[in-house]
């Protein structure tokens, strides 16, 4: 550990997103955690950056996690790499937070849950938006039933990013990004259902190329049955403007995000409360709470349960989309790899 006894941590991938992470840390310079050391596929590129922000630039992650002055990884490498690369961090005995999706099949989640388990290392998965603070008093009211039983739930999230990818880039290829727009934005949205209603018993999937220049699906519209009884709709489109929605209806009245700063709340007799918040960072959190998770063994939002339940579901998500939108059956997660990430 660094003498101010917060985690020293390695970013692989110096991406757009590799960069926020890092930048995001910085700006928290309260953080249990700290980025010292970077690897990435394009070092020359990925040079200036890592001076600007004091990184060790080291030739490959297999010299990052060979390295005792790295306690933990940070992984913003494409979808289909995190499973292998879970797997051996665990090996070397480092902690790992891994960019969402955990991974694109449940088979290769599993795998890599149960090698930090046989490690003893913390794995978490970055989903930033469990951070915000509307998201969380959403939580606690549903938890608290004051929605009373959920009975549906509806949730969008949506951008132009789809504009700017190419088939040359890793983001513009179907293979590491299937139903489109799921794995960039409609996953958090997923995932955030996942955490308010649990796991999803099936799936129906419309998913198809209508403006993006890549070769992505960039429409993309989701049917859900949850095993709790209730119903629910997704949408993540990568080629419109920016949009955010997620609303919870319950037997006692409705709670909405109509974006990601604000809930509204509205009871049986049409009474309706608006309450805004300020502006965080979750990436910020993220990395912080990633930090005391390895120091402290403080709670993670996200348990393994719901990360691979998430995994599992957005598994079935690309099967139903190859098939003309059929209901697929989502899998199950292996009973003995549910424990919470703590």
């Amino acid at each position: 550990m660094t003498s101010d006894a917060s985690v020293r941590a390695a970013i692989i991938g110096l991406g757009r997103w590799g960069r926020n992470l890092v930048a995001a840390n910085a700006a928290n310079p309260a953080s249990a955690l700290r980025f010292t050391h970077a690897a990435t596929g394009t070092p020359d590129k990925a040079r200036p950056f890592c001076r600007e922000y004091g990184l060790q630039l080291l030739p490959g992650l297999e010299e990052v996690l060979g390295s005792n002055r790295v306690d933990a990884v940070v992984l913003a490498t494409p979808h289909s790499q995190h499973g292998a690369q879970i797997c051996r961090a665990a090996r070397a005995g480092k902690h790992v937070l891994v960019e969402k999706p955990l991974t694109l099949a449940l088979a290769e989640a599993e795998a890599a849950v149960a090698a930090a388990q046989a490690a003893d290392v913390k794995l978490c998965v970055g989903f930033n938006r469990r951070f915000l603070p509307a998201f969380q008093q959403l939580e606690a009211s549903v938890d608290a039933g004051a929605l009373g039983r959920i009975l549906h739930v509806e949730g969008a999230f949506s951008g132009s990013f789809g504009y700017g990818y190419t088939d040359q880039m890793w983001r513009g290829d179907t293979q590491e990004n299937p139903a489109g727009g799921m794995a960039a934005m409609g996953i958090h949205i997923l995932d955030a259902m996942i955490a308010l209603l649990g796991p999803v018993r099936r799936v129906s999937t419309v998913s198809r190329r209508i403006a993006a220049p890549a070769q992505l699906k960039d429409v993309t519209s989701v049917m859900l049955d949850f095993h709790c009884g209730a119903t629910g709709s997704l949408s993540t489109l990568m080629t419109t403007g920016s949009f955010w929605r997620l609303h919870v209806f319950g037997s006692e009245g409705w709670a909405q995000m109509p974006d990601q700063s604000s809930l509204i709340t509205c009871d049986l007799a049409g009474t309706q409360e608006c309450r805004s918040f300020d502006p965080c960072d979750g990436l910020a959190r993220e990395l912080d709470a990633f930090g005391g998770n390895i120091l402290a063994n403080q709670s993670y939002p996200v348990t393994y349960h719901q990360a691979l339940s998430g995994v599992a579901a957005m598994q079935a998500i690309a099967i139903s989309a190859e098939h003309n939108a059929e209901w697929t059956e989502v899998e199950s997660p292996a009973t003995s790899l549910v424990c919470p990430m703590a």
